[in-house]
């Protein structure tokens, strides 16, 4: 029981300090981001709480606030540190509850913590998958302007008032940097940069930079842009139903394992025990780890509708 006490009153404390640290941490990354458009000086084009990662935990941080970035989330990397923890102590706290093991619950709130990350990254490619569904209107609705004799800045903030989320927010956001005194081109790198997987993205900045550099008659590039969009659309959509059923079987041999493992600690918690009190079990473990993954890894290659 006393144990017990120990582990609810830190979980308890460890939920208040993560909870103010994100609070605290938003108006400073709201301030260093509002800076960073500016474009006063390059050191400012990197918040504080990204320099603060960089010196705690490196290239990582950087990741993570580049994914954040992708998500449509607000950069802040004390914020993701903040849903780990909470994450960790949830799940430490119901399976200490359940079971009375500070050793399983333990194991448990490990890999509840890698939660965030997976959801993170899951918004990160359904925000991107969205952004290329929209982005032919959003074309569409330049070529329309620019036929119509505005400027190519007139008419991305036109395409920002006409698109819904995400693709609007990104043009409303170029738009806006552009209107803080940041140069169109810099405002469509930022942009390509936050939506780095989405390869149409990236070229039809591209083409748009090269196009101010070197002159050329933008409306046919972007036609040509969107009827190259269309067909590769049209194949990835083929793509995704003649896969789908590998997909769905891939899903679920993968959850499989881990539900075995789950129901049969729950229900014999020494049964488990033993692969890693005593060496063979140990062994066992570590090889039935690695083909598991391995496993997952060869069937995403084979049913993965991503060209590869």
């Amino acid at each position: 029981m006393k144990l017990f006490i120990i582990f609810a009153s830190a979980a308890f404390f460890f939920v208040l300090q993560a909870v103010y640290w994100i609070r605290a941490s938003r108006r400073a990354s709201a301030q260093a981001a509002l800076l960073g458009r500016l474009g006063q000086d390059e050191s400012l084009k990197r918040n504080d709480l990204l320099r603060q990662g960089q010196d705690e935990s490196g290239a990582f941080a950087q990741r993570i606030v580049a994914l954040q970035e992708e998500a449509g989330e607000e950069p802040n990397f004390g914020a993701f540190l903040g849903r780990v923890g909470i994450a960790f102590l949830i799940a430490f706290m119901l399976v200490l509850l359940i079971t009375s093991n500070p050793l399983g619950a333990f194991l448990f709130g490990l890999i509840a913590s890698g939660l965030p990350y997976l959801m993170l990254t899951n918004k990160k490619h359904r925000r991107v998958a969205r952004c290329e569904e929209q982005l032919p209107e959003a074309l569409e609705v330049m070529t329309i302007s620019l036929r119509a004799g505005h400027s190519l800045e007139q008419t991305i903030r036109l395409t920002a008032t006409e698109l819904d989320a995400p693709i609007g927010d990104e043009f409303r956001r170029v738009a806006d940097e552009c209107g803080l005194g940041l140069p169109l081109e810099e405002a469509l790198v930022n942009m390509s940069n936050r939506l780095k997987a989405a390869r149409i993205v990236r070229s039809f900045v591209v083409s748009v930079l090269v196009l101010r550099q070197t002159g050329g008659n933008l409306v046919e590039v972007l036609d040509s842009i969107i009827d190259t969009m269309r067909m590769q659309s049209q194949y990835e959509r083929k793509l995704q139903a003649m896969t789908a059923e590998g997909r769905s079987s891939s899903r679920i041999l993968a959850l499989l394992p881990p539900g075995f493992v789950v129901m049969t600690y729950l229900m014999s918690p020494d049964y488990m025990l033993n692969l890693f009190e005593y060496p063979m079990g140990r062994i066992i473990l570590v090889v039935a780890a690695l083909l598991y993954l391995g496993g997952i890894f060869w069937v995403h290659r084979l049913t993965s509708s991503k060209a590869r």
